[in-house]
């Protein structure tokens, strides 16, 4: 008997540091203009979710491609080898201890819980880059070196709230064989969409602000906010992670030329800081309306998945099953009502409709039966009927129900089983 084989790692893993090293050069371009700091550092967005991707056992492979990548970054932007070397470190510890987090605190359940894990991952990673980072400036006597490491950190934790989301949700698309979103709202997206560009073009273009007082300006950073949610709502995580990524590029871009609402404060340390915040706090909302509408619709499909299974079992043991409400006299019948009476759905509504169908010689017993039953009667006996069958004769039925008291002992609803029996023959006359 042979020793079992270690799992073979994949190396198109290293692939990871292609879009690393894009996004590390992108995060550059779009810096601050004066201070020269990024306002966003999208790299440790790519690699969070690029671990949260693989297996762990390609896991070395992804920190060895993250972390040449970083050193390529760095050297082209410091072009000091010690810094290079230095953040190159910093960056990839960081981003594998988010994600290792992110992974550690994510319930198995989804919902709310994900976004705690993905922020207390995203916080965590910022906190050991900025105290790996800050030992080496504060050592380095680098100038501004606090405030550098606390726009750092906003940076560190914009980068994964945007792009790791994007990065998983984007990975598990998958496009439908069948169906899809109706025509109603791809447009309703695809005008909440237009209107977030304009809106957020509107915000953040300086000629177009300059004539409006500050308090206006600031203002309007809300309307893109909107639109973002609408996108989210009509869209979905898809539509939402669209809309954070493009409100993200317009406004790093108009604020990378010195234009946008923020531009007023006499600090432009100030000014770098309220854009991160701003971006941060976008994705956040963002990421909270694309958890709450895909739990809503996670929990919607395993309704319909149990609803199918139900009336699947309805079918197999020949039954249907009934709820009356006695205060508007509705009647809801569930199972294939085609099948047992060659009705259509919705056949029976009320209880007249169901006396009408009702045997001439089981009509009396049949009121008396629902008589009884508003008062609160507990015969637990079952009550032999027949309804007619579209199709000719007479089904025969036994009821097996009893009424549910409400909280003040009145009757809330009368809940029960119809087993089917056979199709008896109409009487020939």
């Amino acid at each position: 008997m042979g020793t079992p084989q270690a799992p073979r790692r994949n190396p198109f893993c290293l692939l990871w540091a292609i879009p690393y090293l894009l996004c590390g050069l992108f995060s550059r371009l779009l810096n601050d203009p004066v201070s020269h700091a990024v306002f966003v550092w999208l790299p440790p967005g790519v690699a969070v979710g690029a671990y949260l991707l693989t297996q762990r056992r390609n896991w070395p492979l992804l920190l060895a491609a993250f972390f040449f990548a970083q050193i390529v970054i760095t050297s082209f932007t410091r072009g000091q080898p010690a810094t290079a070397l230095v953040f190159a470190i910093t960056a990839s510890l960081s981003s594998i201890t988010a994600a290792w987090t992110i992974q550690r605190l994510t319930p198995r359940d989804g919902g709310v819980g994900t976004v705690a894990a993905l922020l207390a991952g995203a916080v965590v990673g910022a906190a050991l880059s900025a105290l790996l980072n800050g030992s080496w400036l504060w050592m380095t006597q680098e100038a501004h070196a606090w405030v550098r490491l606390r726009t750092w950190v906003a940076a560190y934790l914009g980068g994964i709230l945007i792009l790791a989301p994007a990065v998983t949700g984007w990975a598990h698309f998958r496009p439908r064989r069948s169906g899809g979103p109706r025509m109603r709202d791809l447009v309703l997206g695809a005008v909440a969409y237009l209107a977030l560009i304009v809106s957020t073009f509107m915000t953040f273009d300086g000629d177009m602000i300059k004539n409006l007082p500050y308090v206006v300006t600031f203002e309007l950073t809300y309307l893109p906010l909107v639109f973002a949610v609408l996108t989210a709502l009509v869209w979905g995580p898809l539509g939402g992670t669209l809309a954070v990524i493009t409100l993200t590029l317009m406004a790093l871009y108009q604020s990378a030329q010195g234009e946008g609402p923020f531009v007023e404060a006499n600090d432009h340390w100030h000014v770098l800081l309220a854009t991160q915040v701003y971006l941060v706090v976008t994705a956040l909302l963002i990421l909270l309306v694309n958890t709450l509408r895909g739990a809503r619709a996670q929990e919607l499909e395993n309704a319909e998945q149990w609803r199918g299974r139900f009336d699947l079992a309805l079918a197999g043991s020949h039954q249907l099953m009934y709820r009356y409400n006695p205060f508007d006299g509705s009647f809801e019948l569930a199972g294939d009502l085609h099948d047992a009476f060659g009705l259509p759905t919705g056949a029976i509504t009320n209880l007249d409709a169901l006396l009408a169908l009702a045997h001439p010689d089981d009509r009396a017993r049949l009121t008396l039966h629902w008589a009884a039953r508003r008062a609160g009667g507990q015969d637990r006996t079952p009550l032999l009927f027949r309804l007619a069958h579209a199709g000719g004769g007479w089904r025969v039925v036994s009821d097996r129900g009893s009424p549910l008291p409400d909280f003040d002992g009145s009757v809330a609803v009368v809940a029960g089983m119809w087993r089917l029996g056979e199709v008896e023959q109409a009487d020939v006359q």
